[in-house]
């Protein structure tokens, strides 16, 4: 019972560290940042995407608007 235990736990061990490699995928396969971005434009989060950075664009406003008043009071 011992050594089908001990067997058992080695052949576990085995099996899953023999997978755990990254992937074997060419440099070809992967897509570029831009790909990307236009794949996920393309897709139906496409106008969320346009929203998030307009989002993102008020918010550095705001933000140079803050600094300029920092300034200001210093």
């Amino acid at each position: 019972m011992r050594k089908f235990f001990a067997l058992s736990i080695a052949v576990i061990l085995i099996g899953a560290s023999s997978g755990c490699g990254p992937g074997t995928s060419s440099h070809a396969d992967r897509k570029t940042d831009a790909e990307r971005q236009q794949a996920l434009d393309d897709s139906v989060f496409g106008t969320m995407t346009g929203t998030m950075a307009r989002a993102k664009g008020v918010e550095q406003l705001q933000q140079d608007h803050k600094d300029k008043l920092d300034a200001a009071i210093d």
